[in-house]
């Protein structure tokens, strides 16, 4: 009964969700008067092209009006009123939105008056910010009087004008419609125009989209299914564990007691394999951890990297600024190594300002390359209290587990090194023959 009514639930709200992501969901980016300013309108004309038709805009309520005069002089003449949307090289991200709708209308001397609508798209790779001409041309034509106002167009009908590709050849990866910049909404007059008087109007244009597209929608909508499944099985296993518990009786208050006892087990673990200040394992952790790893899959842990790292003067911000300040410097330092490393990689405190990091599958010098990143990383912090902290780092390789304790104090040689080659730097132990460890050397 109560799986019935879940589902019917289900089935209600999905139902709802879909028509709510269709109908309720709409983004809408208005253009007219209101939103525009006045100097982002324009009247263009074919002069630039050698022509003499004339070309003027003026403010109609909260649209504008295009009034053209076209003349003879120019192959194709034309008049455009040029909405610029951005920059020249800026523009607007249409991928959000579906569809444009338009309030348009159109007069002159032709039995029917189609208009062209553009959308211009700047793309350094093609387009001059000094050239309006360079600017990719996404078209659709029609005809404002056979159709009701508003026209809607969904985006995905413009294409790019073929007499502007014929000009600007482009590579095969920038042909096609590009809207991620578009600068212009332009309307002009049509291909076929007769000499005489024009006129277009503009109440207004809209950019319309959906907030969630359908698809991802959907997503959610099943997912939002195997959740409340994964719910209502949760539950009723724990009802049903409920009545299992009640019918025995002592049973239960002993497993309750084991799983106390476990608990506590659990914890004091824990607390044995952890460092209480970073949260990182400690020694004993990465050893546990270790052994977990060679016993399971030994086969994919070598060559295993080994990298020391320790906090260059670390002493020094103990003595200068107090013991609180050296622990949050740990903290911090431990956060960053942490958040910069591969899941699979092992992390712990070995002990003060040094910190060790295991990598399998991977060579000393793969090693030495992240190393090497995870040091600029450091170094280019921004530390609590203004501190400028550094680091150094020494790497080793091990290639089977009898080479891991060897490796471990390879590596620590190779930090010692970097430390006593100048510090913030990382050293390999396969470039050094001697011990080089630094003797008396401040931390």
């Amino acid at each position: 009964m109560i799986l019935r009514r879940l589902l019917l639930g289900l089935l209600l709200s999905t139902l709802l969700a879909l028509y709510a992501n269709e109908h309720w969901m709409t983004r809408t980016l208005r253009i007219d008067a209101s939103t525009l300013a006045a100097a982002r309108v324009s009247a263009v004309n074919d002069q630039g092209e050698g022509g003499r038709s004339v070309a003027r805009v003026e403010q109609q309520g909260r649209g504008w009006v295009l009034h053209c005069d076209i003349q003879p002089g120019y192959e194709w003449p034309f008049c455009e009123l040029q909405l610029r949307l951005g920059a020249k090289d800026q523009g607007l991200d249409l991928r959000q939105f579906d569809s444009l709708r338009l309030w348009v209308s159109a007069s002159g001397a032709e039995p029917r008056q189609q208009v062209r609508v553009f959308l211009r798209n700047f793309d350094p790779a093609y387009s001059s910010s000094q050239n309006a001409a360079d600017l990719k041309p996404h078209e659709v034509v029609f005809d404002p009087a056979a159709q009701g106002m508003p026209v809607e167009f969904r985006l995905a009908q413009f294409m790019v004008a073929s007499w502007w590709v014929q000009e600007h050849p482009l590579p095969v990866h920038l042909l096609g419609p590009q809207l991620d910049r578009v600068t212009t909404l332009s309307i002009t007059t049509g291909g076929q125009v007769q000499p005489g008087p024009h006129q277009i109007q503009l109440d207004g244009a809209e950019f319309v989209g959906l907030w969630v597209q359908p698809a991802t929608f959907r997503l959610a909508i099943i997912a939002v299914w195997l959740l409340s499944m994964g719910g209502f099985l949760l539950w009723d296993w724990r009802r049903s564990r409920q009545r299992l518990r009640q019918t025995l009786g002592a049973k239960r208050d002993l497993q309750r007691s084991n799983a106390r006892l476990a608990l506590r087990s659990n914890e004091y673990e824990a607390k044995a394999h952890h460092d209480g200040l970073t949260g990182l394992a400690n020694r004993i952790g990465l050893r546990h951890d270790l052994s977990l790893l060679m016993r399971a899959q030994e086969e994919l842990l070598f060559p295993l990297a080994i990298v020391f790292v320790d906090i260059d003067h670390f002493k020094r911000i103990n003595d200068s600024l107090g013991h609180d300040a050296g622990d949050q410097v740990l903290k911090f330092f431990a956060s960053h190594l942490k958040a910069n490393i591969q899941r699979e990689d092992l992390l712990a405190r070995w002990g003060g300002e040094e910190f060790v990091l295991m990598m399998p599958q991977t060579t000393e010098a793969e090693a030495a390359a992240v190393a090497e990143r995870l040091r600029q990383m450091m170094a280019h912090l921004a530390w609590p209290a203004g501190l400028q902290v550094s680091s150094s780092f020494g790497v080793a390789q091990a290639d089977s587990e009898a080479e891991v304790e060897a490796g471990l104090n390879a590596a620590d040689q190779a930090m010692y090194r970097a430390k006593h080659g100048g510090r913030n730097r990382v050293e390999c132990s396969s470039a050094w023959q001697g011990d080089g460890k630094g003797e008396g050397e401040e931390p």
